[in-house]
């Protein structure tokens, strides 16, 4: 059994911190319209790993997170909620003052599958990827993509993950949407 701690905020967030063979891993699920759960994976300077959007049909909250904690053999300790901050700067004013999109928005259908961030100082729209991110994002969506990409992806997985950000790159700066370094 690994342990972790494990919090909630005032408005329902839980987030979990526990230790994994790469690092610190930190979970947040944060509720969206009362049907809906954001389940965010972060590495230890709050870098987007994985981040999903689930129904909650017949689950609750509680037993979407219970399932989490046993498949991961996780023994919770509770703790207190301290929110989850981004090791970035703002590319455009370098202020650290950068917050999650999906943190901020409400409804389920407007929270965006890449991680984008706000400034707090200057407005200015940001993202920043993780290979680790984007290997996640190919594996779980392989029907978006040709054949011959996921021949490709499987042949050598980080020449493909170095296209597909590239391709990624020139659609956030035709849309002005500047990358956190």
């Amino acid at each position: 059994m690994v342990s972790g701690n494990i919090s909630e905020s005032p408005d329902h967030k839980v987030k979990l911190e526990y230790e994994a063979e790469d690092g610190t891993v930190v979970v947040l699920w944060e509720p969206k319209e009362g049907k809906y759960l954001l389940q965010t994976s972060f590495d230890g300077s709050g870098a987007i790993l994985d981040q999903r959007l689930l129904k909650l049909e017949s689950h609750s909250q509680n037993e979407v997170i219970e399932a989490f904690l046993e498949s991961n053999g996780i023994e919770p300790k509770e703790s207190v909620y301290e929110s989850i901050e981004f090791n970035g700067s703002c590319p455009s004013c370098s202020t650290p003052a950068l917050v999650r999109y999906a943190s901020i928005e409400e409804k389920a259908s407007k929270i965006p599958i890449m991680p984008i961030y706000t400034c707090k100082n200057c407005g200015t729209k940001a993202y920043h990827l993780t290979d680790k991110y984007l290997k996640k994002l190919v594996a779980s969506n392989k029907g978006l993509f040709e054949n011959v990409d996921m021949q490709e992806f499987a042949a050598d997985e980080q020449k493909f993950i170095n296209e597909l950000e590239a391709y990624i790159i020139r659609i956030f700066a035709s849309k002005h949407i500047l990358k956190v370094k």
